[in-house]
């Protein structure tokens, strides 16, 4: 029983402190629920199109749907490079709740 508790206590501890990680690619800086959201929009431009291996920039940024948090971003000659290094962390977004990635930061 102690240790259900525990665990519970650790997890909503986590789930707590999870507002406050950030990752930081290069000079931008993003909330970690922002990336979350970009999971979202990144599997539906895959979905459209299986065949893509990688992001582009300009189907996310025109999407209505993508967090105010990466516009600043959409206007960068490296916007492409910078969404393909989040994506594994949007696919993988509680590995940089526990500081996995080195771009996590707030853990």
């Amino acid at each position: 029983m102690k240790a259900f508790l525990t665990a519970v206590l650790c997890l909503c501890t986590l789930a707590a402190f999870s507002d406050c990680v950030t990752v930081q690619v290069g000079e931008f800086s993003f909330p970690l629920e922002s990336v979350k959201k970009l999971k979202d929009l990144i599997d539906s431009s895959v979905t459209r199109n299986p065949h893509v291996l990688s992001i582009r920039s300009a189907s996310l940024c025109a999407n209505p749907d993508i967090p105010k948090e990466f516009l600043n971003l959409c206007a960068t000659p490296d916007a492409d490079q910078i969404f393909e290094d989040l994506k594994p962390i949007a696919r993988s977004p509680e590995l940089c709740e526990i500081c996995a990635f080195a771009a996590c930061a707030g853990c």
